[in-house]
């Protein structure tokens, strides 16, 4: 399963956009394919509150000017890294699971846009290379 290559202090550093987007996420529910069970399912959109979060942030961060901007955006790379991944797992397709989750997160997002501060954008691109470092196959 995808969320099992994500680290648990990882896990512990972005615990704060998951219980802000739990709730949003199991909005989405009905809409996803029933092909996996509801942990794999819950487990999915967790890892898409987590990863797609965090790439979701940084991008605002860098909006705000208060991150470099790079070669190509942090949802770019974020969405290349889970294609990349999705062809390696030749389980059941979690994708739609993860879109949801990180959509839900997105929304949530927005909606603290003021809050991202010098000190939490610094936050953010730490913690966004940690998990690119996870992520990206060696």
């Amino acid at each position: 399963m995808i969320l099992g290559r994500l680290s648990a202090s990882l896990k512990r550093g972005t615990m704060i956009l998951g219980l802000v987007a739990l709730n949003g996420a199991a909005v989405y529910a009905h809409d996803a394919p029933a092909s996996a069970s509801s942990t794999e399912q819950a487990q999915a959109r967790q890892f898409g509150i987590y990863f797609g979060g965090m790439a979701s942030q940084y991008d605002l961060c860098v909006k705000k000017g208060r991150l470099p901007k790079g070669d190509q955006s942090a949802e770019q790379m974020a969405r290349s890294i889970l294609e990349k991944m999705r062809q390696f797992d030749k389980g059941i397709d979690q994708s739609a699971f993860i879109k949801e989750g990180w959509d839900a997160i997105k929304l949530e997002i927005a909606k603290h846009e003021s809050e991202y501060t010098q000190e939490k954008c610094s936050w953010v691109a730490t913690e966004w290379a940690k998990m690119v470092a996870t992520m990206t196959p060696k």
